[in-house]
């Protein structure tokens, strides 16, 4: 059984194939005769890379179909944990409002000195500090204050790009040219 040759393989043939071809060409070039085989051979050559190059399209939409089957599923699962937390939500607004307006009124009017019990529970009213509620941010010290820095990628972009352009660069960036593949 003949091992079958990767792409990177072929192409080497093909660049080896041509380089023959140009060298016999320059030795001989009256004798198209000699050329022939190696025309039939880069032919063949060019033939095998573009059935290879049909299977990597084969395999690129079937890997886009199972993307894409995957965001319909990633999709799917964010509606579901979407309506989880709208039903977490709702249990957690019954919940406070048993703890916050019910179960307080209860111990009020039915409770003895701030204690009201039951058979299973028995509940007491304190008093304790509420959430911190910010009514002039200008009037607060910086010492509570924090703050984040953040680069806007998107348009630091444009400008390292310009610059780039006219032969300059800007400190503290990085972007280098890649090459990329369109399909079509």
């Amino acid at each position: 059984m003949a091992n079958k040759l990767t792409t990177r393989d072929l192409i080497g043939s093909l660049i080896e194939l041509q380089v023959d071809r140009d060298n016999q060409e320059l030795m001989e070039p009256d004798n198209e005769a000699s050329l022939i085989p190696i025309d039939k051979a880069i032919q063949e050559v060019k033939n095998q890379i573009s059935r290879k190059t049909s299977g990597i399209d084969y395999m690129i939409v079937e890997m886009n179909k199972q993307t894409n089957l995957l965001d319909a599923e990633i999709a799917t699962l964010m509606d579901e944990v979407k309506r989880l937390r709208g039903r977490k939500k709702s249990i957690k607004s019954s919940e406070d409002f048993f703890n916050k307006e019910l179960l307080p009124m209860i111990i009020e009017t039915a409770g003895n000195d701030g204690v009201f019990q039951t058979d299973t529970t028995r509940y007491k009213m304190y008093e304790t500090w509420g959430p911190l509620e910010i009514i002039d941010e200008e009037a607060i010290s910086d010492n509570y204050k924090r703050y984040k820095v953040e680069i806007d990628k998107k348009t630091a972009r444009k400008a390292v790009i310009e610059a780039a352009e006219d032969g300059l660069g800007i400190s503290g960036f990085k972007l280098e040219k890649v090459k990329r593949v369109r399909r079509s």
